[in-house]
């Protein structure tokens, strides 16, 4: 049930994020219809009797594009072939997960983590950011995250948010964290520990996700952080909710 309804929540923001001259927006009512004049069989043109018989995918997302807020940009420069983070950062971005799932290579892998972050905590030039985010029965998502230096937290937060799944939760708390991260002076090594890598990956794609606007954000934090330095390097750890 979970999964149909982010696909359900995915099938309207695809909707919200088509361009303001592609033709479907005709079909919606006026509000959503992006300035476009309604098409002879729009909804906005339908009496109430053919709107309590109208069974289409149309009238569906008509009625729901009301709790899509963000505003979207599927053509931003920052997301086109070329432009992205990837495609001039690749070596300065990585990403440190078992490479199977035994209980074995776990172990041997949160041994490297907790190497690494004891470096990150030694070290003038390092710091930390640990996140987490997760979505509770009442569907309220929950997002966490910590700046660790000198091995203390010298930054942290906790906030609350309704209608995002437990990735979009996951990727605000990168997001909400890395970018502080990046403005320490002198930093020049930030190692992101989280429990989702796929949150993190998220922000090297040029999808349309409903964080988009976070993501352009950091975007250009990264790119701003790398060009500063050539020693600046982000990398992203996994480590599971259970792990100690």
């Amino acid at each position: 049930m979970l999964h149909l309804h982010k696909l359900n929540g995915r099938h309207h923001l695809r909707y919200a994020s088509i361009p303001f001259l592609h033709a479907i927006n005709s079909l919606f009512d006026s509000q959503h219809a992006k300035n476009q004049l309604p098409h002879r069989v729009a909804t906005s043109k339908l009496t109430a009797k053919q709107q309590a018989k109208l069974k289409s995918l149309i009238k569906d997302v008509n009625e729901r594009l009301n709790s899509v807020r963000q505003c979207f940009n599927s053509l931003h420069p920052l997301f086109s072939s070329g432009s992205r983070v990837v495609n001039h950062f690749s070596s300065r971005i990585s990403f440190y997960s078992p490479p199977f799932s035994s209980d074995e290579d776990l172990y041997q892998h949160l041994q490297s983590l907790n190497h690494a972050f004891r470096d990150s905590q030694v070290s003038s030039n390092s710091t930390a950011v640990i996140t987490d985010g997760g979505v509770k029965k009442s569907q309220v998502a929950t997002v966490v995250a910590h700046i660790w230096s000198d091995n203390m937290v010298i930054k942290k937060l906790q906030v609350n948010s309704i209608n995002i799944t437990a990735l979009e939760a996951k990727l605000m708390a990168i997001c909400t964290r890395l970018i502080p991260a990046m403005e320490i002076e002198n930093v020049h090594n930030i190692i992101v520990i989280t429990d989702s890598i796929a949150a993190g990956r998220k922000i090297l794609e040029s999808k349309v996700n409903p964080l988009q606007n976070i993501v352009i954000s950091l975007t250009s934090a990264i790119k701003f952080f790398f060009r500063k330095d050539s020693r600046n390097k982000i990398h992203f750890w996994y480590c599971p909710s259970k792990a100690e």
